[in-house]
């Protein structure tokens, strides 16, 4: 019996893990928009806003918060930040400061602060 409910256990991860591998492409653009120019995510009690979105390879993105707390907008995969380790201040920040970054690799990347991981987010980049 615990060996089949390991098997479905596993069976389901890796159905998730497909699903998360497979389902999100460079070129969705699940926002319904790409963006470009200069685009603002502000990390809210709520999360990131916008929390999905796309932009053009070289699109800057500048990060803030509203929140009273600091926070370190960086790539995943938490904690290393290996998938874009160039996405990443290296340092916390205070609630006044931002952050601004220039996406210059195309992909699917996702985002998390780095104290307080449970918000996340993606960024997909695109080329023009």
């Amino acid at each position: 019996m615990l060996n089949s409910s390991r098997t479905v256990l596993l069976g389901v991860a890796v159905v998730l893990a497909a699903g998360l591998f497979f389902t999100l492409t460079p070129n969705d653009t699940r926002s319904g928009k790409v963006l470009d120019g200069e685009v603002s995510v502000v990390l809210t009690n709520e999360g990131f806003e916008p929390r999905e979105f796309t932009i053009v390879r070289g699109t800057v993105v500048t990060f803030s918060t509203t929140r009273d707390k600091p926070f370190w907008p960086a790539s995943n995969i938490h904690p290393n930040h290996e998938i874009y380790p160039e996405f990443d201040p290296e340092r916390s920040l205070s609630p006044t400061q931002e952050w601004s970054f220039t996406f210059e690799r195309t992909g699917t990347f996702g985002l998390h602060d780095h104290l307080r991981a449970y918000f996340n987010g993606v960024i997909h980049v695109v080329e023009e």
